[in-house]
This record gives structure tokens, C-alpha cells and sequence, in this order.
């Protein structure tokens, strides 16, 4: 008998334990069922629901809205939100060259709106006869016939221009020392005309459509076009002809300046 009151307390806490098993596992359930209720809705809400019933294209001068729309490969019926953007913009870019930014936003629950900005040629470079016109960020925008008076050429060695993509080098050496030289130029408010650097070592740029002038090696070029600012700022205006900035150097920083013989 002295064991029955040990049984009974051994049983008791047996139940307790199995009441709160028995809870956790009702919670568990009902969170396993709201994830699921709630992944159905969310799937149901990418597939079935949020169909694009229409579709708005602005802000470009070149293209037409409907150009836009009719390019970017999205179609009615689409989910609003799983619609392939990434395709969208590649297909535009592609078909639509002179556009440079594509964004997207939603009016729920049906309304798709494209927004894009229109590119502006930057620079040009001659290839088997032709000119291609490319933006800053690099893109391809058509052929033309002759250079555009508005934009510089540039010259080197290794470059394939293709209307509708990216403009492709196959020296990233030339390629850096490209975007070095632009940039150290139109931080110095010096109007660039060409830049040729198809020699390394003989590095040349026309400048303020007066001057040409030849950089030699890209040593010291930060110093060399910082010179060569000084130098313009302190000639006449009408003053044009070749500078060579070739031998710079911190122990012999000059550059020299021949006037074309019409001036």
C-alpha cells in the first residue's frame, strides 16, 4: 500500500506532461496551418491574382509609347509582380538603343508603368569606314555616316561597336587608360575633340578645338593635363596648334607649345 501514493503521483505528472504534449502539438498544427494558408495566398497572388490589364510607357523624345510597350516583351495577362523585368529592360535596351534607363512601378491592382530616360551620344568611333555613336555608360546607339560635331572621337586598337550592346574592348588596359584620360580632361573643364591611344607610348588628345597635344606615356598624366589647363588659360583665345607634354616629369615639369603657322 506504501506504493500507491507513488503510482498515483507517478500518473498524475504522466497526464500533466501528456496535456502539455498534447498543446504543443496543437500550436505547432496552427502555426503549420497559417504558414501554409499564408504560402497559398502569396502563391496564388504571383499566379493567379494581379493580372496587368494595362500597361503605360513614358518619358522619351525618341521613341514612341507604344514603341516602348510593343518592345519591351511584357504582355497582358502577366503577374505584375513576377513579370521578368530583367528581360524587359535587355529586350528595350536592344530593339530601342538610345534608351539608358528603364524603372518600373505597379498601380495596384492592374496598371504596369515603364518610365524610361533616352541616352545621348557621348563619343564615337570610326570602324571599317563607319562611325558608332556611344553613350557614357557605354552603349552602342547607331551608325552614322560622318562624326557628329558635338561628340569626340576616340581612336585605339581592339574595339567592336554592335547597335544594341555594349561597346566591347579587348584590351581592359586601353579600356582603363580610356576612361582615365576622359575623365582627368572633363575634370579640367578642357572640351575634348579626339583621344588616340593607339600607341601607349605616344598618347594624344585634341583639346578646345585649337590644340593638339601629345601626352607621350600615361606617366604622370593627372600632372600633365593639369599643366596643360595652365597652359591654355594663359594664351590668347584665338592661339591654336600642337603641345607636347611627352617629356613631363617632376624634375623637368614643362610642356611646349608650336602655334599654327595661320595664327
Amino acid at each position: 500500500m506504501k506504493n500507491e501514493p507513488i503510482r498515483d503521483e507517478f500518473l498524475q505528472k504522466r497526464k500533466v506532461r501528456q496535456k502539455k504534449a498534447r498543446k504543443r502539438r496543437l500550436i505547432i498544427s496552427f502555426i503549420a496551418l497559417i504558414i501554409a494558408l499564408v504560402i497559398t495566398a502569396l502563391t496564388l497572388c504571383l499566379t493567379v491574382f494581379f493580372p496587368i490589364a494595362k500597361i503605360n510607357a513614358s518619358g522619351s523624345k525618341i521613341y514612341t509609347d507604344e514603341q516602348i510597350i510593343a518592345n519591351s516583351g511584357i504582355k497582358l495577362g502577366d503577374n505584375i509582380f513576377t513579370f521578368n523585368s530583367r528581360r524587359a529592360v535587355d529586350l528595350l535596351k536592344a530593339k530601342l538603343p538610345f534608351i539608358e534607363k528603364v524603372e518600373f512601378s505597379r498601380k495596384l491592382p492592374d496598371t504596369l508603368n515603364i518610365k524610361v530616360t533616352d541616352a545621348k551620344a557621348h563619343f564615337c568611333v570610326l570602324q571599317n569606314g563607319e562611325y558608332f555613336n556611344v553613350s557614357k555608360a557605354g552603349w552602342v546607339l547607331e551608325k552614322v555616316a560622318e562624326k557628329q560635331s558635338d561628340i569626340f572621337e576616340i581612336k585605339l586598337n581592339g574595339v567592336k561597336c554592335t547597335v544594341g550592346s555594349k561597346i566591347v574592348f579587348e584590351d581592359k588596359k586601353s579600356e582603363e587608360m580610356l576612361n582615365n584620360i576622359i575623365s582627368l580632361l572633363q575634370e579640367n573643364n578642357l572640351k575634348i575633340n579626339y583621344v588616340d591611344i593607339t600607341n601607349k607610348i605616344t598618347v594624344k588628345v585634341g583639346v578646345e578645338n585649337r590644340f593638339d597635344v601629345n601626352f607621350g606615356t600615361e606617366n604622370y598624366l593627372e600632372n600633365k593635363v593639369k599643366h596643360l589647363k595652365t597652359m591654355i588659360e594663359n594664351m590668347k583665345p584665338e592661339a591654336s596648334g600642337s603641345i607636347n607634354l611627352s617629356v613631363w616629369n617632376e624634375q623637368n615639369p614643362e610642356g611646349t607649345f608650336v602655334k599654327n603657322h595661320t595664327n
